[in-house]
């Protein structure tokens, strides 16, 4: 049993499909909108839309274009239509959650947000926004729960600690925010925020020779020349035992 030399080129035949006229808008809207080109897109996904009302795809398009142009409410509402034909999409999750947030509605944000964190389970920058907007509504406990779980399941996950160091420093935790910010340290010893972040936490705490340490530290990594300059003053401030309070000194 051979193979049949006797098929002719002529014989041989391909069909291509055509795009239809909607993929047409839809790829025209497509390369618009990457070329940051978003009414002129709008325009052709709505084309598009018009021929085909089955593509989420079109209204996921269509939605990024409406929220680079700040138009929350359309986008959230091409979104929706979006989420109906494909519910389980964790790009249509996740841009629905941000156009709530944005839009000020933080409760339905944070519904998108585990309905896409439970399609994506291991990625770590949905939880980690999902913990920021909790911060944002001033539920610090749900935040640093979040936090803690990410540090649990994921103990090499650095910007979890950085994050949770500095809730505890926003909530004048400044113990545990020093134990965080020295795993930091450990984890990565030229992180200079963390060695400013350190200095602050000890002077609160009353410890200033640690703080001036921590504060030495800060300036010889950083090359921010505004900030520096203050920690320097600081220290002088600290060597010459000036009791006043610390002023103006961030983390940067």
């Amino acid at each position: 049993m051979g193979i049949n030399s006797n098929i002719t080129v002529e014989e041989v035949k391909i069909e291509v499909k055509e795009p239809s006229l909607a993929e047409i808008y839809f790829n025209q809207a497509e390369e618009l909108r990457c070329n940051s080109k978003f009414k002129e897109a709008v325009d052709k996904y709505l084309h598009s839309i018009l021929i085909n009302r089955t593509n989420p795809t079109s209204y996921l398009g269509l939605a990024l274009s409406y929220k680079n142009l700040k138009n929350y409410k359309k986008a959230i509402l091409n979104l929706e239509k979006a989420e109906k034909l494909e519910p389980s999409d964790a790009a249509i999750q996740k841009e629905l959650a941000l156009c709530y947030i944005i839009d000020g509605n933080f409760c339905i944000g944070i519904k998108h947000l585990i309905e896409a964190i439970k399609l994506e389970p291991n990625n770590l920058d949905l939880q980690m926004q999902l913990a920021l907007v909790h911060e944002m509504i001033e539920e610090e406990d749900m935040a640093l729960m979040i936090y803690q779980k990410i540090i649990e399941t994921n103990p090499e996950y650095l910007r979890a600690y950085i994050q949770k160091a500095t809730l505890y420093m926003y909530l004048n935790d400044y113990l545990k925010s020093a134990k965080l910010f020295k795993t930091v340290i450990k984890m990565k010893e030229d992180y200079y925020r963390a060695h400013l972040a350190l200095g602050i936490c000890y002077e609160k705490l009353g410890n200033k020779m640690a703080a001036k340490r921590f504060y030495k530290k800060y300036v010889k990594l950083s090359n921010n020349i505004i900030t520096n300059e203050e920690v320097k003053q600081r220290i002088f401030e600290l060597e010459f035992n000036n009791k006043n309070e610390i002023n103006n000194l961030r983390i940067l």
